[in-house]
């Protein structure tokens, strides 16, 4: 077992699941199917950082879903780009 690896696939599972319900509300409150994409989305990056996490800590559970420490990485800052464009606010227009 890694320290790092599954440090990492913890992070990617924790960002991705906080930020699908995040997206799962949004998607819910203001009807937006683009919302409701990127939720699925984080859904499928969280759903591979937990498999990530189950193989890390028991090697004979998801033998196929070994991910290595490079594309965890890769997966964690499209993540946390994503983070800092849903916590970033729109671009202020100048006044005339």
């Amino acid at each position: 077992m890694d320290a790092l690896t599954e440090t990492v696939a913890a992070i990617l599972a924790g960002l991705s699941i906080v930020l699908a319900a995040i997206g799962g509300a949004a998607a819910a409150r203001y009807r937006d199917s683009r919302l409701a994409f990127v939720t699925a989305g984080l859904a499928v990056i969280a759903t591979v950082g937990a498999l990530s996490v189950l193989h890390e800590v028991s090697p004979r559970y998801g033998g196929p879903f070994e991910v290595g420490t490079v594309p965890l990485l890769l997966l964690v800052g499209a993540v946390g780009l994503l983070y800092l464009a849903l916590v970033r606010g729109a671009p202020r227009r100048p006044a005339p």
